[in-house]
């Protein structure tokens, strides 16, 4: 053996005699290496190594670990993808299967994967989306599906497969609606479906036109005896697609919530937009509300239209509306007075030849939404005007829209386009009126500044900057930047010159910000961009508006049982209530309230926490309480309020839920003060709703305890009656 093998040797052979605490102090020695640079990566990798090698000192570097973890997390989560956080977790959860702070990282990350793809805002506990409990307490649906598999039964019992197509199945039950449209890809799928799953049917089928009636009067779905379907007498040698088919129908309606979705309709804000027709910006050439639960309600301009139908067992059929063979164009005669804002879609979704589900609101409890197709150019209609209607369906995409009259059409140079967002903001007079008088505030404070006003820098965060447009209009030098690419999109249309804030080097003067989802939460990691604000404020920089009120009340509403429980009796039979109902955990629903039936349980709302909105403090509206063992918030750092707030039950009833909403305000000098609560909010109102509902008597206390931790805060709920 040579020097350099017998050198090599004996560095292996002393490397492996080495004692597991002398690798493990030498994987902690490149730790705190690593984490003196910065290294978060290659840190939690050798603290990691080290608790591998030697489990006992996990205790002792729990909080270490937690240190370099969160960041390195989240750094991965960012640039790499969730799947790539998940395995750092298998990592931490290996060697801290119970801690608390672990759990609650995961659980924060799932959740902002929830909502990013739900749209959905959590705030706390786990939330199964509503659209769930109100497709299984459907009882329409449920019982029309419980006919479509007798229909199934019949049809399968009496099938008889061809040994030449021995691999093709015979029928496929469809989910085939959503959001009042035709199901995602579901045309497409049912294409290929008959290509090359199902036994394909006879020429005739194939050739003819779908030719159900076009009523959609009452189906009575409780029949016992559905008719003889000549498709399973005999012995069939084809496949059946249940449901049938649908039948779309269109209708002209008006509502003042819609018109607010649609243009911006405000002389004192048409200035800030050189006078251009201020439009709304829709991914998809619809938008999608439950009507029976808009603000205010809605009127219905015409009768329910037949626009098309689709066979779902004929090829042809599926084919032409795949392929834009059936555009037309419709005359809608209008029955009723008043404002055409929409064009309303709805469907009947055919079993078959007798049973049918629909999704007309007015006559049912689908859980469906429907599809609204805007109508911009708005326009008073008298009873017994016709309204043509271009209707087009390409790819299984179907298309509205109020036929063009080309004589006082506009020029599209003329239009801008704003996303949902900023509409929302910006339609709401009531609101925006009171937002500019602390807009007025805030610029004659900024006359008082020590700097000159060419060197002024505002900082608006909100859907949309017209606070500080109107700052920028006192100030033309001022320079101001805005959070969003739509919107510096949007404000180069009309000339305005801005920058993004993540391009902010300089001391921010002027601070707009709008720390509410249209849901009506907290903005997800509001706390952190206060905080990061706060160190970019110039020492009299101005932060407006200045505080934030938690409200909370205590409300009974039969309602949102159906949106958070199944119950197995509207099911057919099928037990999936102890399924859906296993997750014990507060649901968040947001909802208009005013559209919500509803009793309040307490004699007012209860005003419970204050933020600050310059500082990101806290501080307690009602008795402040320690912290206790019991309290479900999961911790990781920050700091704590717990408050109990207790009202005297004015009624006895059924506690449903805690509808909480915010009130926003100015300095003690300010006349701005807005509560989202309003019917003129550009937001919802959130609920928790509990997993059990507990009974009040009427004249017991109420006690509703929250606890705030950065921006999260939970809820818990003690009567003498009953707990939750």
């Amino acid at each position: 053996m040579s020097n350099d093998q017998t050198r090599k040797f004996k560095h292996k052979k002393s490397r492996t005699t080495l004692t597991k605490a002398e690798i493990a102090d030498r994987h902690l020695s490149n730790f705190e290496l690593y984490l003196r640079k910065g290294d978060f990566g290659k840190s939690f990798s050798s603290l990691s190594s080290a608790l591998s090698t030697l489990p006992s000192l996990k205790e002792l570097y729990y909080s270490s670990f937690l240190e370099v973890f969160e960041p390195w997390s989240t750094a991965v989560e960012e640039d790499q993808g969730f799947q790539e956080a998940v395995k750092l977790y298998e990592v931490a959860l290996k060697h801290y299967p119970d801690s608390p702070d672990v759990n609650y990282l995961l659980a924060k990350i799932l959740y902002s994967i929830y909502a990013k793809r739900s749209g959905a805002k959590v705030v706390y506990g786990c939330e199964t989306d509503k659209f769930m409990y109100e497709i299984g307490n459907d009882i329409l649906k449920s019982n029309a599906a419980a006919e479509g598999m007798k229909i199934f039964n019949l049809h399968s019992h009496n099938l008889t497969i061809p040994k030449d197509i021995p691999k093709r199945v015979s029928l496929v039950v469809s989910e085939t609606l959503d959001a009042g449209l035709l199901g995602e890809h579901i045309l497409s799928t049912l294409q290929h479906a008959w290509a090359h799953l199902l036994l394909p049917p006879p020429p005739s089928v194939q050739s003819e036109p779908f030719t159900h009636k076009t009523s959609h009067s009452k189906v009575d779905l409780e029949q016992e005896n559905p008719p003889k379907d000549s498709a399973v007498e005999g012995q069939t040698r084809y496949g059946k697609v249940i449901p049938s088919g649908a039948e779309v129908f269109v209708a002209l309606i008006s509502s003042k919530y819609i018109a607010n979705c649609v243009k911006l309709d405000n002389p004192e804000l048409i200035k800030y937009f050189k006078n251009k027709n201020v439009l709304l910006k829709l991914d998809e050439p619809y938008m999608s509300e439950k009507l029976n639960n808009i603000p205010g309600g809605f009127k219905m301009l015409s009768e329910w239209t037949p626009v098309t139908k689709v066979d779902f067992n004929s090829p042809t059929s599926i084919d032409m509306h795949l392929n834009g063979l059936v555009n037309k164009t419709l005359e809608l005669l209008c029955t009723s007075e008043g404002t055409v804002d929409a064009l309303a879609l709805a469907f009947k979704l055919n079993l078959d030849d007798t049973y049918a589900i629909n999704t007309f609101p007015e006559s049912c409890a689908a859980a469906w939404e429907n599809a609204l197709y805007l109508v911009s150019n708005t326009k008073s209609l008298k009873v017994n005007d016709t309204v043509k209607v271009d209707f087009s369906c390409c790819g299984g995409i179907i298309n509205l829209c109020v036929k063009a009259d080309t004589a006082s059409g506009q020029n599209m140079k003329d239009n801008l386009f704003l996303p949902a967002s900023s509409m929302n903001f910006l339609t709401r007079k009531n609101f925006l009126s009171n937002f500019l008088i602390g807009a007025k505030e805030a610029a004659m404070k900024m006359k008082n500044l020590s700097k000159t006003p060419h060197s002024y820098v505002i900082c608006d965060i909100t859907p949309f900057p017209i606070a500080g447009l109107f700052v920028k209009s006192m100030f033309p030098s001022a320079k101001l930047y805005v959070e969003e690419e739509s919107v510096l999109e949007a404000l180069r249309e009309i000339g305005i010159s801005s920058k993004l804030t993540e391009d902010l080097e300089e001391e921010v003067n002027l601070l707009f910000l709008w720390p509410i989802t249209k849901e009506g939460t907290l903005q997800d990691g509001i706390i952190k961009k206060i905080l990061m604000y706060r160190l970019m404020m110039a020492e009299d920089g101005i932060v407006f508006p200045q505080k934030l009120d938690l409200v909370v009340d205590a409300i009974s509403s039969p309602d949102l049982v159906s949106m958070t429980q199944v119950d197995d009796s509207n099911t057919c039979g099928v037990k999936v209530a102890e399924v859906f109902n296993i997750a014990k955990t507060t649901h968040q629903v947001d909802v208009h309230l005013d559209s919500l039936p509803h009793t309040s349980i307490i004699p007012q709302p209860l005003p419970v926490l204050q933020l600050s909105l310059t500082t990101g403090n806290v501080e307690a509206l009602q008795k402040l309480c320690e912290q206790t063992d019991d309290d479900e918030l999961l911790i990781l750092g920050g700091d704590i309020v717990t408050v109990l707030a207790t009202a005297t039950a004015i009624q006895s009833s059924v506690l449903h839920a805690l509808s909480y909403w915010f009130i926003l305000s100015g300095d003690k000098n300010s006349q701005f003060s807005f509560c989202t609560r309003d019917p003129d909010s550009p937001c919802k109102q959130s609920l928790l709703v509990p997993h059990h509902f507990a009974r009040v008597s009427k004249d017991v206390p109420v006690d509703i305890k929250v606890i705030w931790r950065d921006g999260i805060f939970s809820t818990m709920i003690h009567t003498k009656a009953a707990d939750t």
